[in-house]
């Protein structure tokens, strides 16, 4: 296996490779349905990821090695009213963190997670959090997130 791969944006064109990853996602991490059908989830997500490629509240990249795509992430943007922690108000969400087994414990997700975090910085975030599985809480951990109660943050500034 090449040890090489580049970072790039997911784009409206990439709608199915994130339904597709985020999907498998759930499967390993055993999320179930909740009575709610494989295919009502991978139209829902569809919908979801089409909507919000388009806008400005949402961004996707990718990790590929030759041409493959080997791992992406997410990152929602919002606001909150601005506070003396956060005087922007601006937060960031990430998520869809997920790399294909042949390819962990090769810095895929550091690097996702570094192009993450520079968007994140570059939309006026002050502050990141995400919610992490057991398999990536060690990742996040060195990246610089912090835990708390049922979460990991981190701050930008």
């Amino acid at each position: 296996m090449a040890e090489e791969f580049t970072i790039r944006r997911a784009t409206i064109a990439d709608v199915e490779d994130l339904v597709r990853l985020r999907y498998a996602m759930q499967i390993e991490l055993a999320e179930g349905h909740h009575g709610v059908s494989p295919d009502q989830i991978v139209e829902s997500t569809h919908h979801y990821f089409e909507k919000q490629l388009n806008g400005n509240h949402f961004a996707a990249f990718f990790a590929l090695a030759d041409g493959q795509i080997v791992g992406t992430g997410g990152f929602v943007v919002y606001d909150t009213p601005p506070s003396p922690s956060n005087p922007s108000g601006t937060e960031g969400y990430i998520m869809n963190m997920y790399t294909l087994p042949p390819w962990r414990k090769h810095g895929v997700a550091t690097r996702i997670l570094q192009a993450l975090a520079d968007h994140a910085r570059h939309e006026g975030a002050t502050r990141v959090w995400l919610r992490a599985s057991n398999f990536g809480r060690k990742v996040y951990e060195h990246f610089g997130f912090e835990p708390r109660d049922s979460y990991m943050q981190m701050r930008l500034d």
